[in-house]
């Protein structure tokens, strides 16, 4: 059990309460964030992709055009 006043806690839990803003329908914004490299200076963090969401129409899927990961 956590005390109500736990700053981390309350942190923690506003984290989850975000909606996801990854594009899986055609016509959103990719915002996928690559996983890190082990060559990236210290501290570096990656930015998200702003690639736009299309109908792949060989698969029947969303894919960003940009990175090419496929929506859900």
């Amino acid at each position: 059990m956590r005390h109500p006043t736990d700053g981390n806690a309350i942190a923690a839990d506003a984290h989850y309460d975000q909606p996801d803003e990854i594009g899986h329908e055609e016509g959103a914004t990719c915002n996928r964030i690559h996983e890190p490299d082990e060559d990236a200076p210290r501290g570096y963090r990656p930015k998200p992709c702003k690639g736009v969401m299309t109908l792949n129409d060989q698969w029947g899927e969303t894919q960003c055009i940009i990175c090419n990961e496929f929506g859900d």
